[in-house]
């Protein structure tokens, strides 16, 4: 069975209630912003796939075998991750409180690092969000609890850019089971 198969039934499941599920991939997954003004309309999303998933998905697309993915195996690659944009890749954002649907999702890069998928995402906001007025609020989670949605040691967000020293992100925990923290990013003027 291809991993493109594997993906698509674990897509499937997404429909199973909280109840019957628990999780059988885990991701680490953060987010990277880049502020130079103080309104932004995109974040990046990264995620690295455990161990297994990764070798799952390895095989199957690593066509020459030389452990990286090139060219076409890359396109190949991020073609079959784009079957996660039906579950919007497990990404929520909130604007002072209020949930937002991104306007895009945009798988840019796919590569192997020390034997693990990572995938980058650029992610499009409808609207620009001034973070000088305005709470800007991020988290990663999956609803049916196949995919768990692990916050990196190395925190949920990464900022960089001129304006950057003036933000502050802060963490808060989640209510919903299914999301392990959010962080709310907002900017002084």
């Amino acid at each position: 069975m291809s991993v493109r198969h594997c993906i698509a039934g674990a897509l499937a499941l997404l429909g199973f209630t909280l109840a019957q599920a628990h999780p059988h991939i885990w991701v680490d997954s953060d987010y990277s912003l880049k502020i130079d003004s103080p309104s932004v309309d995109a974040v990046s999303a990264h995620w690295e796939f455990d161990l297994f998933t990764s070798a799952s998905l390895i095989a199957e697309f690593d066509v020459d075998g030389d452990g990286t993915l090139d060219g076409q195996e890359k396109f190949n690659t991020a073609e079959a991750l784009k079957n996660l944009e039906k579950s919007s890749y497990f990404i929520r954002v909130k604007v002072d409180g209020e949930d937002v649907t991104p306007a895009s999702y945009t798988v840019t890069d796919v590569e192997v690092n020390n034997q693990l998928l990572q995938m980058e995402l650029g992610v499009s906001l409808p609207n620009k969000v001034n973070l000088q007025s305005h709470t800007l609020s991020l988290a990663f989670g999956d609803e049916s609890n196949y995919f768990a949605m692990v916050v990196p040691e190395s925190g949920l967000l990464n900022l960089s850019g001129r304006l950057a020293e003036t933000c502050t992100p802060t963490v808060r925990d989640a209510e919903a089971y299914q999301i392990e923290a959010w962080v709310d990013l907002r900017c002084d003027p």
